[in-house]
């Protein structure tokens, strides 16, 4: 008996948990993840908004996915992390959204700014940020005159391309009606210690 429980303790322990998967229906295989920044920019439609709680990490990006589907969305955002598990989430709020292809852009194609791929991750800095993680200043960007809706694209684009992932507005030289429209930015590399799925 002895035996027994010890090849069960040594099983369980090589073996790990086995939590079961979610399956994605076939119809939510083509949903993606977007960003806040390019849903705006694409003009997306908020459909709703869905609270995901104790979920395993490995289902939270599935649940979305089907709830997407299930809502007649195209993408979804996790809008903010409520809880994670080792460093993954558990517990979101997601917002989901219907982003058309053809869908009619307010500004000028001409105007229009576009995200670099992979500038998408770059966002502005927080404070939480600047004391929990390891910043490191890559230098100074000049903005030179934009529209407001492309600003936060420019400096997106301007860290992405210095390998920043981070900015910080240091002054803004001009506005339009309160929004500015040409700005000097700090570029930052941080290393993240939290998850932003």
């Amino acid at each position: 008996m002895k035996a027994l429980i010890l090849f069960s303790c040594i099983l369980l322990t090589l073996t790990g948990c086995a939590t079961k998967k979610i399956r994605i229906e076939p119809g939510a295989q083509n949903i993606a993840k977007i960003s806040e920044t390019s849903a705006r920019l694409l003009g997306c439609q908020l459909l709703k908004a869905h609270t995901i709680k104790d979920a395993h990490p490995n289902n939270v990006d599935r649940e979305l996915k089907n709830v997407t589907f299930q809502s007649g969305g195209s993408h979804y955002s996790i809008v903010e992390v409520l809880e994670t598990r080792k460093r993954r989430p558990s517990s979101v709020v997601a917002a989901i959204y219907q982003c058309s292809a053809n869908a009619p852009q307010e500004t000028n194609n001409a105007d229009s700014v576009k995200l670099l791929p992979g500038a998408h991750q770059v966002k502005a800095i927080t404070f939480a940020e600047i004391e929990n993680t390891a910043c490191k200043v890559l230098g100074s960007q000049f903005i030179k005159e934009t529209t407001p809706e492309n600003l936060e694209v420019n400096l997106a684009n301007e860290a992405y391309m210095m390998s920043g992932n981070r900015y910080q507005v240091t002054k803004i030289v001009a506005t339009e009606h309160g929004a500015p429209t040409s700005v000097y930015a700090d570029i930052y590399r941080c290393k993240h210690q939290t998850a932003h799925y």
